[in-house]
């Protein structure tokens, strides 16, 4: 075993709505941890999601960030599922800043009724159903959009992610989630671990790891797997603490954290250039119903209304 220290950077600023990256030392693994507090509640008190909505809202919410964080550039991570469960769609999406904190936000559109139906405690399978999971990277207007799919797993969202990673990028991949309530404030908060093994081998070949790297690959993987869903959001347990735990015999290093917040893109101006690309007539049919055009962000909840004065002034400009 390899028994070189953890290398810790100021623990004391490794707290909430952090993405830590790690190496684990003597092995060709490296991996991201996510602690999200004040951001997940702010993302859910944006609906009255019930709480097996909610729960998997702040699933994707931790996903994304272990996902959008790896950006080595300013762009966006999408992760996107549609399927037939009456929880039809959920996104969230994450946007890289080079000058400040990641932004993140999540949304998910429900069939209520059929929600209902299902129980206090039902089955991610039951809600989401039979789908598809997608990760768009968008990396700016001037760089082509890269998006892969694949088949919601249905256990969680996590396998499904499993599963792309294993099966479109050959890249041995396990990730492990929780949320859950602050038994103090009751507010929601959310924590995951991801970590992948690195070795490359032949472009568009199923990798395939020698003996002695298939051993140290499994020992990440079921080191990982001891890791408490109440450990993954304790809000007085440091990630760095339970990263130490969890793969001080090997020693683990990790390296400068960066800081997520919500951010919603909406805004009044990129409504105003929505409605300047409609036809007359579909403009003077939305006045004809209404006397005002009433649009809603899914993301943030928020409401932006236009008077027919205004939707025509900009239009003539």
């Amino acid at each position: 075993m390899n028994d070189s220290p953890i290398v810790i950077k100021d623990p004391e600023n490794s707290r909430d709505n952090q993405i830590r990256p790690f190496q684990i030392e003597g092995m060709d693994v490296r991996g991201r941890a996510v602690r999200l507090g004040t951001l997940v509640e702010q993302v859910l008190s944006k609906h009255n999601y019930p709480d097996p909505v909610a729960e998997i809202v702040a699933e994707i919410l931790v996903l994304v960030g272990l996902l959008g964080s790896m950006l080595k550039f300013d762009g966006v991570v999408t992760v996107q599922t549609k399927s037939k469960g009456p929880i039809g769609i959920i996104v969230a999406d994450y946007t890289s800043h080079s000058d400040k904190p990641g932004e993140m936000r999540a949304y998910a559109q429900m069939d209520g009724e059929r929600l209902a139906t299902y129980g206090k405690k039902p089955s991610f399978k039951a809600l989401v159903g039979e789908g598809y999971l997608a990760l768009t990277i968008d990396q700016g207007e001037d760089m082509d959009r890269y998006q892969g799919i694949v088949d919601l797993d249905e256990n969680s969202l996590s396998d499904s992610a499993r599963n792309y990673f294993q099966n479109s990028e050959q890249t041995p991949t396990e990730i492990k989630i929780s949320v859950g309530r602050d038994s103090v404030t009751n507010h929601w908060r959310a924590g995951g671990i991801m970590v992948q093994h690195l070795a490359r081998g032949e472009v568009d070949q199923e990798r395939i790891l020698e003996r002695d790297t298939k051993e140290q690959w499994t020992r990440a993987s079921v080191l990982l797997s001891t890791a408490k869903d109440g450990e993954l959001i304790d809000p007085l347990l440091d990630v760095d603490a339970l990263l130490f735990r969890l793969f001080n015999e090997d020693g683990v290093r990790v390296f400068e954290a960066s800081n997520v917040e919500f951010g919603c893109r909406c805004s009044r101006e990129r409504l105003l250039t929505v409605l300047q690309g409609l036809s007359d007539d579909d403009i003077a049919h939305a006045f004809e119903e209404e006397p005002v055009i009433t649009a809603n962000c899914e993301f943030c909840n928020s409401d932006y209304i236009f008077t027919k004065e205004e939707v025509t002034a900009i239009r003539a400009e």
